[in-house]
């Protein structure tokens, strides 16, 4: 039984942030980098020193294409002055960028969730990212309604999601179907009433059927309540809670019909934003996307075996060299050009800790769960 109030636990006495963020100085790197190119006749302009948290970009106008050509060609003696193999030169904007992996802070889930534009939101915003300037990135769920998910460790990003769902919303509001692999991770919050967990393929495809049969279902109460959307039903006739399916691996439901858990995708994402179902599906290989991405317009893609990979999510190579430590790359739907960002670290003890704070507001949270089975709750909104 839940309590006559819900209280959401406040993100920053749970979630580490930062209140001051470590610089390094650059000078004796920019000294060497003006040295070397006075060396091979290289003229141009650095007008760009940026250093991000996990990246650090430096940015010549280069005076003539022959300098261009020049600055690039060095690639392999900056990877010798800053004693780093993974580092990029690349033409854009009428600049020359090279950027350094460099890490000078890492970048909390916390950080994510303190920042303004999640806390006033009044849509569903879930955690992305954070780019070089600092800046953080949402995929607000009311405006880009699912989302995509591949690379190496997915697992840890929707981790992310699933925290800023809880931190953001109540039970009246949201329920979470949890699709994770056998001995997942997200058993973890299988503790939430309103957090349905299964590691059954069999049972989550059942669970994609029975969702577009709720998405008919749905729109005949908004329909008939002369609404067009979940969000003019809630302000005008009633309360409709969302529903988020997170779905950690989408291969072992394609295993079992790839044409039939495609069709259940497509149709969800066609259909469901409206009427407040949300699917977030995640894959390590991103090829089992290769025939629904198109369908998908909000994508994020971590780091790819191959470039094959990279350009099924984001139609461009580069994610194939990315950081293994939760560097991506996001389109947000809006715009063909994505996002380099680096996603929000969440430890296993704050998430105990939010989920802790969450069941403090039921009387008996055990006895609710052993009441309900997995998916009774789908068809009770």
């Amino acid at each position: 039984m839940i309590n006559s109030e819900f209280v959401l636990p406040l993100t920053k006495d749970l979630l580490r942030y930062h209140t001051k963020w470590n610089e390094r100085s650059l000078k004796p790197y920019t000294d060497e980098l003006f040295d070397l190119w006075a060396e091979n006749g290289i003229d141009g302009l650095l007008d760009t020193q940026l250093q991000g948290p996990t990246l650090t970009r430096f940015g010549i106008i280069p005076d003539d294409r022959r300098s261009a050509d020049r600055i690039i060609g060095l690639l392999p003696t900056y990877k010798a002055i800053f004693n780093k193999s993974d580092i990029q030169a690349y033409r854009a904007d009428g600049h020359i960028y090279i950027d350094v992996p460099w890490q000078t802070d890492q970048v909390y889930l916390g950080d994510i969730l303190t920042d303004t534009e999640y806390n006033r939101s009044p849509g569903i915003p879930v955690a992305v990212g954070m780019d070089i300037y600092r800046q953080c990135y949402f995929a607000d769920l009311s405006r880009t309604p699912h989302l995509l998910v591949a690379g190496l460790g997915r697992t840890a990003f929707l981790h992310g999601i699933i925290i800023s769902l809880l931190l953001g919303h109540a039970p009246e509001e949201i329920e979470l179907y949890l699709c994770g692999q056998r001995r997942s991770e997200f058993d973890r919050y299988s503790e939430i009433p309103y957090c349905q967990i299964s590691s059954d393929p069999e049972e989550q495809l059942e669970l994609l059927e029975d969702l577009r049969a709720e998405v008919d279902r749905r729109y005949s109460a908004i329909w008939n309540s002369r609404c067009r959307t979940i969000y003019d039903f809630n302000r005008r006739a009633g309360m409709m809670k969302h529903l988020v399916v997170i779905i950690e691996e989408y291969s072992n439901l394609a295993s079992l019909g790839k044409r039939k858990a495609a069709s259940l995708l497509e149709g969800l994402s066609a259909m469901a934003g409206d009427c407040g179902i949300h699917v977030i599906a995640a894959s390590e290989k991103s090829v089992y996307f290769r025939s629904v991405k198109d369908s998908f317009d909000s994508r994020v893609c971590l780091r790819t075996d191959t470039v094959a990979d990279s350009y099924v999510m984001v139609d461009r190579k580069g994610a194939e060299k990315l950081g293994k430590k939760g560097m991506l790359y996001y389109l947000d739907g809006s715009s063909q050009t994505p996002y380099l960002l680096q996603s929000g670290i969440v430890t296993t003890k704050e998430i105990r800790a939010v989920i802790n704070a969450i069941l403090d507001n039921f009387q008996d949270p055990g006895q609710a769960k052993k009441s309900a089975s997995i998916w009774e709750k789908l068809f009770s909104k």
